[in-house]
């Protein structure tokens, strides 16, 4: 990785302002010496677009570490060694397919921009107006913490610098930080920033790059680009057990979605059969950070080559038994089995004789024409927002809304004589769920919205603070389960396994829930804080192996946290 690192550290990519469709796409005839770099007004937006290059190119690496790791994937036969270690657990060191070298990019790049943009701001201190100098090192921030979180969900652990390597220095002079620091990292970072601008800035890029012009799908689209800061805050504050202010988070992306266009509001727009759209498509009023590509203008990701098994495609990985299994075993909201509108067809689907990962096929599947796809990869998007609302809710003991928010939403609690909703929903401001377009009002759920039956609901019944608490970690495993269902593929069901693991585990803090820990008189109530979460989530991995490796796996799980991450030795 030093190698690497220095290699990428001396210059840094400039993309051409000639067209908005070339900002993905760097010349490599335009590298740019260090010592004229960021020198004129375009470069700070060139260099911007630079770093969510940079992003782009690493998009689609968690949905395959994420899925192998969990129960999502297995490789097929023509999976290579690389591929097959991930899987079955083995030494990677050396091994590309797991190497976190895409993240540090990323973090490099982002502080080189952030380095030579400061040094801009002094010499040229009235060329930006100050919204945009804040918005341009706000996300650049926010592209820093998406890397440093990722890096932390994967590894567990990460070398933390701030500094521009813009010369040969060895990384082991700084520190490495373990996941809970790195968290944390992550979170001031947001909050304090660098150089005194925090990661909160946003641009509208909407408004740079099409100026006078009306808002157009289109224009709109490079708005996504950039995680928001609620996203990744809500995201951290789960992780610190911060539960009201993950709630705050989320409320606020999903106002911010629109009061009137109802997007990112889980609502009858998408409905049903529209959800089979979100793999494949950008769909305006769902995903909410896009990483975009352009066969055309040779984009690709490896989304249709891994997973498709239709030539010229490499057919690398495949759904699993027991994860086609979670979607057969679901109910619909009329008791019929099945999981309709996310399962076989959608998510999976039986081509050429064998399971694929279909989710991302949709838009073309022909052999003509599959690899013109033009995969869109969601970094965020509504429903996993939901997610997050669910599971701070859930933190906070108020199981009735979420359960509503997981279920069928919160349509029935609006009050339409007095505008507003009612108990226990009243914090709610009405724009959040009830928008100015009369077919789009109700929030249908995150399970609603799919017709599918309830869950959870003997929580609601809890008439002790020990059931609270029980009911708290029995709740935590629907939120895994949920998002298995919702977000596979999408990188995000294990990590989400081992945070609730961490968060039961006996090392964790439980100062979240003292006000219930108080009332039942124990320091831990039930023994509900040890390993049981933890071994619970690694027989359901190990449940996926049919290769004999199975009983290692859950072994191996079941006996340390730490082994949940991919272990990568850094000084390679």
């Amino acid at each position: 990785m030093k190698k690497y690192i220095y290699s990428i550290a001396l210059f840094f990519v400039v993309i051409t302002f000639s067209a908005c469709d070339d900002f993905f796409n760097p010349d490599t005839n335009e590298i740019l010496p260090e010592s004229e770099y960021v020198g004129s007004y375009d470069e700070l937006y060139s260099g911007y677009m630079g770093i969510a290059a940079s992003v782009q190119t690493v998009a689609d690496q968690a949905s395959f570490l994420e899925g192998l790791r969990g129960d999502l994937l297995e490789p097929t036969s023509n999976a290579g060694r690389e591929v097959w270690d991930v899987y079955n657990h083995e030494s990677l060191d050396g091994n590309s397919f797991a190497s976190p070298v895409g993240y540090y990019n990323i973090i490099m790049n982002a502080n080189d921009y952030l380095e030579h943009v400061f040094e801009y701001r002094e010499v040229n201190p009235t060329v930006l107006s100050d919204d945009d100098y804040e918005g341009l090192i706000g996300g650049v921030i926010r592209y820093k913490v998406w890397a440093y979180l990722m890096l932390a969900k994967i590894y567990g652990e990460a070398v933390y610098f701030d500094d521009a390597l813009t010369s040969y220095q060895d990384i082991s002079n700084y520190p490495v930080l373990n996941f809970d620091q790195i968290i944390e990292k992550c979170r001031s970072l947001m909050i304090d920033g660098e150089n005194g601008v925090d990661g909160l800035g946003t641009i509208k890029w909407s408004t740079e790059l099409f100026p006078n012009q009306s808002a157009s799908a289109t224009n709109l689209m490079w708005d996504r680009i950039c995680p928001p800061s609620e996203c990744l805050l809500a995201e951290i504050y789960l992780y610190q057990n911060k539960f009201q202010k993950a709630w705050e988070q989320c409320v606020s992306i999903i106002k911010n979605g629109g009061e009137q266009e109802a997007s990112y509001q889980l609502n009858l727009s998408e409905y049903n059969g529209e959800w089979k759209q979100f793999g494949y498509t950008f769909v305006r009023k769902e995903q909410i950070c896009v990483m975009f590509y352009d066969y055309s203008l040779k984009q690709t990701n490896r989304y249709i080559q891994y997973y498709s098994n239709t030539y010229p495609n490499e057919y690398i990985l495949r759904p699993t038994e027991v994860a086609m299994d979670r979607f057969a075993n679901q109910k619909t909201s009329a008791n019929i089995a099945g999981d309709k509108y996310r399962g076989s067809g959608i998510t999976y689907k039986y081509v050429n004789s064998d399971w694929v990962l279909e989710k991302f096929l949709l838009g073309n599947e022909t052999s003509d024409k599959i690899y013109t796809n033009d995969v869109q990869i969601s970094l965020y998007r509504a429903a996993e927002i939901h997610m997050f609302l669910v599971e701070s809710l859930i933190g906070l003991g108020r199981f009735e809304e979420a359960l509503a928010f997981l279920n069928d939403g919160v349509g029935s609690y609006y009050n339409a004589t007095v505008g507003k909703f009612n108990a226990p929903f009243e914090d709610y401001p009405s724009c959040l769920y009830q928008t100015s377009s009369t077919s789009e009002k109700a929030n249908r759920g995150i399970r609603g919205r799919v017709d599918l039956a309830k869950v959870g609901e003997f929580a609601l019944t809890s008439a002790t603070a020990l059931d609270t608490l029980v009911n708290m970690r029995r709740l935590d495993s629907l939120i895994v389960e949920e998002t298995s269902l919702e977000l596979a593929g999408e990188g995000k069901a294990f990590y989400a396994m081992n945070r609730m693991a961490r968060r039961w585990s006996t090392t964790s803090d439980k100062s979240w829930a003292q006000q219930w820990i108080d009332e039942t008189g124990s320091a831990n109530p039930g023994n509900l804080w040890g390993i049981d979460v933890q071994n619970v989530w690694a027989e359901k991995i190990g449940a996926k192996y049919t290769n004999g490796k199975g009983a290692a796996v859950t072994s191996e799980l079941e006996s340390s946290l730490d082994n949940w991450f991919i272990k990568y030795d850094l000084s390679e």
